[in-house]
């Protein structure tokens, strides 16, 4: 019926204006490819919540998901989710995902705190009014903000590009299937949509604070941080211009103060213990080495035969990514727009994630998803920001 209005619009757009206008029939198309990208999105998900209803909660979730329902459970009940272990939780019994299969999980929660903290508010409405709660909740509330976002950075002139982005986005079976797997990329990719709208609107505090709440989810936001301070820089820049520079980004610090400190105050070992050494392979017990990356080259030439044993990763990462670092930095320096600052972002924490203990088969997805804002996104360059407060500066 849609596709029959559709050609109906098309038709009569023309002629002498007694019919809908061009700009109705984009706002028809436009309606169309929403509901399929949501229809698309949300059956798949819906489908994986209600099996795992009727099969158990260590069933039809991805392990990270049901670790993070756990988390918000301790902390509602006043423990500590990085000093607490998981192995008397549901999470003991997932069967896993992918090899090699460990308990390390179960010992260690790798996952920064805003990721459990921004969904409490979302556990106590499903438990109020369903009974139960399941983290893709939030998940595909985070997929909606991000398509709606995704129309809002396209060049107004092209207005085909809004469908296409939202088709691309929408509609990549891999980011769908993990959106129903329930892997979390999806909230930092609704930071960063965000960040990129209030960046194109020149609501540079604002976009701080998204950058901020995404560093505080998930470590791979990190990586933008230096490209967004070059961004914010001016093409000849002066000692005068640090003040400027500082009442700009300090948000950005802001969400970490707020969420990260708290727990470091809280235990500070256990914190670094789990999101720092166990991911770095640095401490006691070190996170397997699997995925798509140079670790599993290793594994699979047996140069390194214990996926859990000591390897120095880190410097193999620093000496392939620093270098992407300079170039990628210079070469926005050149241009300094928001496309080179994300591109550079892109390059730079791929090569770094790849020759990590883990490159995970997400990751590439979410780098293809953010590909698609840099292939969209209108010129944004930066300019001389407000000095309004920012609450001002964020709603505009």
């Amino acid at each position: 019926m849609w596709c029959l209005i559709l050609l109906h619009l098309k038709k009569k757009g023309g002629g002498n204006g007694r019919y809908e206008t061009a700009k109705s029939v984009n706002l028809v198309r436009f309606t169309i490819v929403l509901f399929v990208v949501l229809i698309a999105a949300i059956l798949p998900t819906g489908l994986k919540i209600i099996q795992r209803q009727l099969a158990g909660p260590a069933t039809f979730a991805h392990d990270g998901l049901i670790q993070t329902e756990i988390a918000i459970e301790y902390l509602l009940d006043d423990r500590n989710p990085y000093t607490e272990d998981y192995a008397d939780t549901h999470m003991a019994d997932f069967p896993g995902n992918e090899p090699p299969f460990t308990d390390a999980p179960l010992y260690h929660n790798a996952y920064l705190p805003f990721l459990f903290i921004s969904s409490i508010p979302f556990y106590w409405l499903s438990q109020a009014t369903l009974g139960w709660y399941d983290q893709r909740f939030v998940y595909l509330l985070a997929f909606l903000g991000s398509v709606l976002l995704l129309t809002q950075i396209t060049d107004p002139k092209r207005p085909r590009d809004k469908l296409a982005i939202i088709l691309a986005f929408g509609l990549n079976y891999l980011g769908i299937f993990y959106l129903a797997d329930g892997r979390n990329d999806i909230m930092v990719f609704f930071f960063f949509a965000a960040a990129t709208w209030l960046l194109s609107l020149n609501r540079v505090r604002g976009a701080s604070l998204m950058i901020g709440l995404a560093m505080a989810i998930k470590h791979q936001a990190w990586f933008f941080l230096p490209f967004f301070i070059l961004f914010l820089l001016p093409k000849q820049p002066q000692w005068k211009d640090g003040r400027k520079l500082v009442s700009q980004i300090w948000p950005v610090f802001l969400g970490v103060l707020l969420f990260v400190v708290p727990f470091l105050v809280w235990d500070m070992h256990s914190f670094i213990d789990d999101t720092v050494t166990y991911i770095s392979g640095s401490g006691p017990n070190s996170f397997p080495m699997k995925g798509w990356g140079f670790s599993t080259f290793l594994l699979v030439t047996g140069l390194v035969s214990d996926p859990e044993a000591a390897f120095p990763f880190t410097l193999f990462a620093l000496l392939a990514g620093l270098p992407v670092l300079f170039i990628m930095l210079r070469r926005q320096w050149r241009d300094n727009s928001l496309q080179n600052a994300w591109l550079g972002f892109l390059f730079f924490s791929f090569v770094f994630q790849f020759f990590s203990r883990f490159f995970s088969d997400n990751y590439v997805i979410f780098t293809l998803q953010m590909l698609l804002v840099i292939a969209f996104l209108k010129p944004v360059y930066a300019t001389s920001a407000s000095e309004e407060p920012l609450a001002h500066n964020i709603v505009g």
